[in-house]
Formats: C-alpha cells, sequence, structure tokens
C-alpha cells in the first residue's frame, strides 16, 4: 500500500499509469472512497489513484472487462479535459 500523502492528483496534462492490484476503500474526510495502487509512468514508487468520479469509473470500466473483470496489470493514460476541479477525466489505453 502506497503511504497515504501519495496520492496522484489528474491535471489537464496527460499522465500514464499502470493499475498495481485491486481497488481498495480508504477512509477520507467524507468516509469511504474507492481507490486503487498505481505506478506512474517514469515515477518511483506507487500511488493512491481516487476512481469515485463518474467520468473516470465510466471509461475504467471498460478497460476492466476488456481485462478479464480485473483491474490488475491495466495500463491508461489519463488527464482531465481542463484543470478546473469538476473537469470530466478523459481515459486512453496505452
Amino acid at each position: 500500500m502506497a503511504d497515504r500523502g501519495d496520492t496522484l492528483k489528474v491535471t489537464a496534462k496527460p499522465v500514464t499509469v499502470t493499475v498495481e492490484g485491486e481497488p481498495i476503500a480508504l477512509y477520507t474526510f467524507r468516509g469511504y472512497a474507492a481507490a486503487m495502487n498505481v505506478k506512474v509512468d517514469g515515477e518511483t514508487g506507487l500511488k493512491q489513484m481516487f476512481i469515485s468520479a463518474k467520468t473516470l469509473s465510466d471509461e475504467l470500466v471498460k478497460l476492466v472487462e476488456a481485462n478479464g473483470g480485473k483491474f490488475a496489470g491495466i495500463r491508461f493514460t489519463v488527464r482531465k479535459e481542463t484543470d478546473d476541479k469538476m473537469a470530466k477525466y478523459l481515459v486512453e489505453k496505452a
């Protein structure tokens, strides 16, 4: 498990990640939230990526289905449409 402080913040700049394992539930100030550990291309160590956003999960489910129902091993590029906090996520299989 990555340190609680090692959270991937997705911005408008594309980042490619590989999922390391299945989703987990993390306790946040809003209660539990779904997350997964990811390896970011070009970086060392793992980061936690929150995956509850609808525009992100709608795309992830397609990748999970294509991967036999498993998150582990999925590699994709993710970014936000803009740097706005509520911007849509854009996901592409890497």
